[in-house]
């Protein structure tokens, strides 16, 4: 139904016609509750939420609808994110279980030495693309309004209202970002220091193998003399298959895949056949330290949302996405889509990811800069798995008494565990910054400074 207003005015005839087609065309305007950019892992759960608070959605992607879940992927995820979605939403998909994460040098895992660093905790891994399906045709048997095109620019005045993409203008209250490392939207809303842009650059294949697999564990492999910024990763799909890859920081494709190969090559196993191989981008720094501008929020890997350690991103995105769905729909149902208004977001964002991501890129920055004989000696004298694997939850090994032991079991290289100490100061003390981030955005900047004095000064 429209509602025509007719303005009764000293016009003439044509001038009042024009008055009241002005009007229609206005109220025909359809305002979405929330509009979604990218239906990945983060647009996808921001959808379903939304969709949960009976808002209208529209998700903006840029592929067709058969190629959305395709990407260059480790497909390594918690088993216990799957869980979650299954009893959230009701959306089960298959997946491979692995017992954990095992981390180790090139020669130990050619080995097979039973003592490399191993975090016990129960992971999995997907297809990427048949879970993208998956979430796609369950949004749209949800109601969802899917608009295949590219998103140009935000459309804006003193907030975002929406975007402008290469056909139309699709109008919302609150607007979600979640269209990947090379966000538009956030590039024209969202001010972040170039000195703070990491990323890595990555290239994976799934390998069919001739014999069975015996791993049960993920692992990621650290070999200096082959990729001096980086670590390549063994992820197993199923007894014969896995996820392979090799990733590192900074630009430039050019010699990973040969690096694969020459890595591939060290190893007993036989490979039969290669598939769904090619490159990737990722943001390797810590989040955003805010996501929120009016009427937009960030998520997934626009917002930097991923494991800097491990680069694995999906677990986050899925949460990130979650998260952004109910603060949408408390910003279109209390009518505030200011950064006041929204600022929980950030609150959820530095509680889920700030309090490991930010201190993982310092892990990340400290493992890099090790020589293979200094990362073995930290191996077998001074890290331990219950380290690692209570380090996601708390960081109480770092006692008095640990302290101590440390000092007993490394006093052969006295300069490296110094440096592991002051890495590990840090790590405590952002740790702390996220777990007090500022509930108002008026303590932001105050908290940014101390922030960026942590994790950046020394990039400046």
């Amino acid at each position: 139904m429209y509602i025509y207003a007719f303005i009764f005015t000293k016009v003439n005839r044509k001038q009042k016609s024009l008055s009241i087609i002005k009007v229609k065309t206005s109220l025909m305007r359809k305002i979405y509750d929330v509009v979604i950019v990218g239906c990945g892992m983060a647009g996808a759960l921001a959808a379903l939420t939304a969709l949960k608070e009976d808002l209208t959605v529209c998700i903006v992607e840029r592929k067709q609808k058969k190629y959305i879940g395709k990407k260059i992927c480790g497909e390594l995820m918690p088993q216990e994110t799957l869980g979650w979605l299954r009893n959230e939403f009701g959306i089960s998909v298959d997946y491979y279980p692995l017992k954990g994460l095992t981390i180790c040098t090139a020669s130990e895992h050619k080995a097979d030495d039973p003592s490399m660093l191993r975090i016990d905790e129960p992971l999995c891994t997907i297809d990427r693309l048949q879970f993208g399906q998956v979430l796609v045709q369950e949004l749209l048997n949800r109601g969802v309004d899917m608009h295949n095109s590219t998103v140009r620019s935000p459309v804006q005045d003193t907030c975002v209202r929406g975007v402008q993409t290469e056909d139309s203008r699709i109008y919302g209250t609150v607007t979600i970002d979640c269209s990947g490392v090379f966000s538009v939207l956030r590039r024209k809303t969202i001010t972040v220091p170039p000195k703070t842009q990491l990323f890595g650059v990555a290239y994976k294949e799934d390998v069919v193998l001739e014999e069975p697999l015996k791993k049960v564990y993920a692992t990621l492999i650290f070999d200096k003399k082959e990729i001096p910024t980086g670590y390549l990763w063994c992820f197993p799909k199923s007894e014969y298959t896995m996820n392979v890859g090799v990733g590192r920081l900074g630009q430039g494709t050019s010699s990973l895949k040969k690096v694969l190969a020459r890595s591939l090559e060290k190893h007993s196993f036989t490979v039969k056949k290669r598939h769904h191989a090619g490159y990737g981008v990722l943001p390797l720094r810590a989040p955003l330290p805010s996501a929120v501008y009016p009427g937009l929020l960030v998520c997934g890997d626009a917002a930097c949302q991923i494991n800097p350690l491990t680069g694995e991103g999906i677990a986050p995105a899925l949460v990130s996405g979650y998260h952004a769905g109910r603060v949408a729909a408390l910003a279109v149902k209390t009518n505030d889509i200011s950064v006041r208004g929204m600022w929980q977001y950030n609150c959820e964002s530095a509680k889920q990811h700030g309090v490991l991501f930010g201190p993982f890129s310092l892990m990340r920055d400290f493992l890099i800069s090790l020589s293979d004989d200094e990362f073995t000696f930290l191996r077998k004298y001074v890290i331990k798995n219950e380290d690692l694997t209570h380090m996601e939850s708390h960081w109480s090994f770092f006692t008095l008494k640990r302290a101590i032991l440390l000092l007993l079991n490394s006093w052969r290289n006295p300069v490296l565990l110094y440096r592991l100490y002051r890495v590990l100061m840090k790590m405590i003390k952002v740790r702390e910054l996220y777990e007090d981030y500022p509930g108002t955005p008026d303590e932001f900047p105050q908290w940014y400074r101390q922030l960026t004095s942590l994790l950046w000064a020394q990039q400046r």
